[in-house]
């Protein structure tokens, strides 16, 4: 059975603390996340994160079932799920001229027409924004059968709305960029307007540096005084950190929100690491 990368959970959750509680499942290509969070004194109950390794003899599907299947947690009753899909192949349509007739083909036009996926489209509250993405049926169907009462999100979605929700105080032009193992999710905004949100692989420092570079150069950007909020795996004290400092000088490593208790377990790790998925479980 696969185990957790990392794992925060309160000891004896009980029915009712179950019951109050918000859970939020993330699912991208090369990992699967979720985070329990009571609503009643938004705690975290728990907080999981799994390293993923598909092939061809063992597909995302399955490897998610083995895991869904393993977790007791998961089985047991909560107030709401969320079940939120992180892959790239998405497009943000302004509201104006957003059309449902139009969404295989922008799709298909922007990401190849190879994957025959299942097209799911949803409005993103607070901006003037549909979000046309495509996802694989079999792991919908998986997690339909898992989650029957599950609501559905794009990551893309949800950044956008917590980044509404609690970082858009701040009028500067931001760069907000998450972390996983092998990639970075990164969105831009400028002048309060989104002008980007994409995900990019990488295998080292320099290729992080790179592509946020490359979006200073191609926005219009100053990296001296945009402001980067960073967040997911990484490490201060890292490589990856320092080469970040060498070309940024308004770097923030993303906290905690005031209104979300910072329990003794969620210490135990930089907040960092998991603040970005406990915000949109807060305003999902």
């Amino acid at each position: 059975m696969l185990k957790p990368a990392f794992q925060i959970e309160v000891t004896g959750i009980t029915d009712d603390e179950m019951l109050q509680s918000r859970l939020l499942v993330e699912v991208n290509p090369n990992a699967f996340t979720y985070v329990l969070l009571n609503q009643r004194n938004m705690s975290p109950l728990v907080v999981k994160y799994f390293q993923l390794e598909p092939s061809k003899e063992h597909s995302l599907t399955d490897t998610l079932r083995e895991i869904v299947e393993a977790d007791e947690l998961l089985k047991r009753p909560v107030k709401e799920t969320l079940l939120v899909y992180n892959f790239p192949e998405s497009s943000l349509i302004p509201e104006p001229v957003f059309t449902m007739d139009t969404n295989r083909e922008i799709i298909d036009t922007l990401h190849g027409n190879l994957q025959k996926g299942l097209i799911l489209t949803e409005k993103i509250p607070w901006w003037e924004l549909f979000n046309v993405y495509r996802i694989s049926p079999d792991l919908h169907q998986l997690l339909q059968h898992s989650f029957t009462a599950g609501k559905y999100w794009h990551y893309y979605s949800l950044l956008l709305k917590s980044y509404k929700m609690f970082d858009s105080t701040d009028k500067r032009d931001c760069m907000k960029v998450i972390f996983y193992a092998d990639k970075m999710v990164a969105l831009v905004i400028r002048e309060g307007k989104v002008h980007l949100v994409q995900t990019f692989q990488y295998q080292d420092s320099k290729d992080v540096a790179y592509h946020l570079l490359n979006c200073c150069h191609q926005l219009g950007i100053s990296q001296e005084e945009v402001r980067l909020l960073v967040g997911g795996l990484i490490d201060r004290q890292s490589a990856l950190s320092t080469e970040l400092h060498k070309y940024f000088l308004q770097i923030h490593f993303e906290d905690i929100d005031e209104s979300i208790k910072v329990t003794d377990e969620l210490k135990e790790l930089p907040l960092h690491y998991f603040s970005s998925i406990l915000k949109m479980a807060v305003c999902a």
